[in-house]
């Protein structure tokens, strides 16, 4: 019969239990180790001279036989020290430690991050003897617990009174003891100095540009003094979440051949990067960032959104986003209203800017009000520098027409603004009106209007040329603006467009194209540092061709050129993050989604509508993308409503061979409904249905409309022919 595990691991736990007798040490660790002279005193005049204070300190000599009462009472616990000497990680040096005959005060135990040594100085005269990684893993604190279930309190209790030990546990998890346990545990999941350079420069060329929260001359140095500390020095808990962040981030799109030069496998980065963004949640806990609020800790928020995008973790971002909005009027980046004169000043104007970005955008996406209500003068908007412009003590800002990877964060401050006053304005009657709206849109287009020379574009809608590396960022920075604006002036005149009221369609018509059109430049011209770029823009890639698949599907036809191979080249480079591995649901299922939607536009075109499940089904897929999922299903209903109306007008009707040809171009032209599925394949309104007495219609309006006819006839010729002969032929 085998053994009992729970005997077995008695035995193996036995068999490490020093033995009792033999040779007391009368050093302190570092000098048995170095074979030299100790006086006993902690720290030892010998540690003393040879810089090895901090060592002495965590593992002092054993203090004498008449004062061990005293000294169990007045040292606190050790656990979780760091190793202070470079040759403390020698692997003799560990065996040193696992099997002297002189342990006894010292027990050595593995977290499976790293080494850790725990130190237990209470011990109750007949009591059985618990050691202190006995309680780490019984709180699940230490990686060695895979095995081991946690145990629940009440059993954790009685252990601890079994031991003899009440206090030890509330001494572990508090002050120094704690601060050494974590900044062990955080030292061992950095990867090595090499690797994470490399992350760090990846992550500054490709995708700090977005938002551009952290002043790069800055955060270098304290970079270089972060690794240049070593382990004698206390770990920046704060700062250390923002490294792991930003390496997180990384690791979820940077090429898998190039960590695997720097020894990393290559199958293990997308892995590490939730490993990273684990550990530096881990390190703002243990810095206390509730607590103690600061600038660092909300630079690593705004980063971390990345990986909320890429991961679909939108409830964790909402439930982090309140937090730094709360941090930040803390510390009062609220209440700046000067203009910046230091590098704080400034520094805190982005930050500040940003939470508001993403706390209207989330506004909008999930219809709820706005966290932070803007007042006016307000806080003044983040100058047009680049990192490259600002001292601790000098900031030289640009002219607006002069290029700089700032002037989209300007340009998105002030679109969000204008939002937010928007949403959180209660004084008018109807904020959501149709002329509200469109006094919202004119406000909207005076900002688009000042956009800068190097954000204009051509006659064939291609945005200007310009030196490299610099001009790949303003392009695709150029594309994130358009994008950003159009995809929510669709949103604004959506609700419109069914009656057709105004200029509602038109409008939406022309923010398509826009949301578009910078896309399809950058797509013919890409390079392989262009891709690295597009790779961390996955959500806003499917947001833009979620936006417009949709118009296609329920408004049956937009008159943009290309406009379904434009959509389908979208789906197509969602793919590609798949190819590269990154790790993005939101790629991977927003391509489904997209391939779903293109599938029921087909389904519409050449045979049967779709049906109320189907639609049904892409409600929850896209509601964050329309405003919530209340929003998506108001708007799917039109398609099915449509449907039901088409179903009920084929039966009504039946109309002979010769009548068809002609009822659908008068159909097709005038009135804008076409009864036939057999006339015309998309059996969709046309635009020209709000041509009424009451709707007046302007030139631009017109001409669009014409076009949209226009082009449904050249798609659909052929293939009504084609259906008519097989039918009456």
């Amino acid at each position: 019969m085998s053994e009992s595990p729970v005997n077995n691991q008695a035995g193996i736990e036995s068999q490490k239990r020093p033995q009792r007798g033999g040779r007391k040490p009368l050093s302190c660790l570092a000098c048995r180790r170095h074979k030299l002279k100790c006086d006993r005193k902690v720290p030892c005049g010998t540690c003393i001279r040879y810089r090895r204070e901090a060592l002495c300190r965590q593992n002092p000599a054993p203090p004498k036989r008449g004062r061990a009462k005293k000294a169990a009472r007045d040292t606190d616990i050790d656990v979780g020290s760091e190793l202070a000497d470079a040759d403390l990680a020698e692997s003799d040096a560990v065996g040193e430690v696992l099997q002297a005959p002189d342990q006894n005060p010292i027990v050595a135990g593995s977290t499976g991050l790293g080494l850790v040594r725990l130190r237990n100085s209470f011990r109750t005269p007949g009591a059985e003897i618990k050691d202190t990684p006995f309680f780490l893993r019984a709180l699940g604190l230490d990686a060695n617990t895979t095995a081991i279930p946690v145990s629940s309190l009440s059993q954790l209790l009685a252990e601890i009174q079994s031991a003899g030990q009440p206090s030890l546990l509330w001494h572990m998890m508090e002050g120094a003891t704690r601060r050494r346990y974590w900044e062990t545990q955080l030292r061992s999941a950095l990867p090595s100095r090499t690797m994470c350079d490399l992350l760090l420069n990846y992550y500054i060329d490709h995708i700090n540009w977005i938002f551009q929260i952290t002043h790069v001359p800055s955060f270098r140095r304290e970079y270089e003094e972060f690794w240049d500390a070593g382990d004698d020095h206390e770990l920046d808990f704060i700062f250390t979440a923002l490294v792991f962040t930003i390496i997180s981030v990384s690791a979820l799109y940077i090429p898998p051949g190039t960590v695997e030069i720097f020894g990393c496998p290559k199958e293990s980065i997308r892995d590490l990067a939730h490993v990273w963004h684990r550990a530096s949640h881990q390190a703002l806990m243990a810095g206390d960032f509730e607590s103690k609020p600061c600038i660092v800790q909300l630079q690593t928020f705004s980063i971390t959104q990345f990986y909320w995008y890429a991961t679909n973790g939108i409830d964790a971002l909402n439930s982090r986003l309140g937090q730094a909005v709360r941090t930040a009027q803390n510390l009062g980046l609220d209440k700046d209203l000067t203009p910046s004169q230091t590098l704080q000043d400034e520094m805190r104007h982005r930050i500040w800017w940003d939470l508001v970005d993403s706390d209207t955008f989330q506004s909008i996406c999930l219809d709820r009000p706005p966290l932070i209500r803007l007042d006016s003068p307000g806080v003044p908007f983040p100058l047009n520098c680049n990192d490259s412009d600002m001292t601790d003590s000098l900031l030289q800002p640009r002219p607006h027409d002069e290029p700089t990877i700032m002037m989209l964060n300007i340009y998105r401050a002030r679109f969000f603004k204008l939002m937010n006053r928007h949403l959180c304005q209660s004084n008018a009657d109807d904020p959501h009106s149709y002329d509200a709206i469109c006094q919202l849109d004119e406000e909207v287009l005076k900002i688009t209007r000042t956009y800068p020379w190097f954000y204009q574009l051509d006659q064939d809608g291609r945005p200007p040329p310009l030196p490299q590396p610099v001009g790949e960022i303003l392009t695709w920075q150029n594309h994130i603006i358009r994008t950003c604006i159009s995809t929510q002036r669709i949103r604004m005149y959506r609700p419109f467009l069914s009656p057709r009221i105004g200029d509602s369609w038109a409008k939406c018509i022309e923010a398509a194209e826009d949301a578009m059109v910078v896309y399809r430049t950058i797509r013919t011209n890409r390079s392989i540092t262009s891709l690295q770029k597009f790779l961390p823009q996955a959500y806003q890639i499917f947001s833009v061709a979620v936006t417009v698949t949709a118009l296609l599907l329920v408004e049956g036809s937009l008159p943009i050129l290309h406009v379904r191979q434009q959509i389908r080249d979208l789906a197509e480079d969602l793919q590609i993050l798949e190819v590269q591995g990154c790790v993005s649901p939101v790629a991977s299922r927003g391509r489904q989604v997209l391939l779903k939607m293109l599938s029921l536009v087909d389904m519409g075109n050449n045979g049967p509508s779709p049906s109320d499940q189907d639609t049904d089904s892409l409600v929850s897929s896209i509601g964050f993308i329309f405003g919530g999922e209340q929003a998506a299903r108001t708007y799917m209903q039109r398609l099915a409503s449509r449907n039901q109306r088409l179903k009920e007008s084929a039966t009504k009707q039946q109309p002979t061979p010769n009548s068809t040809e002609n009822s659908s171009f008068y159909q097709g032209q005038f009135r804008g409904v076409i009864d036939d599925s057999t006339a015309n394949a998309s059996a969709v309104e046309t635009p020209m249905e709000y041509m009424g007495e009451t709707q007046p219609m302007g030139v631009h309006q017109m001409n669009l409309v014409m076009d949209d006819v226009v082009l449904q006839n050249l798609l659909n010729f052929d293939m009504t022919a084609l259906m008519t002969d097989s039918q009456y032929g």
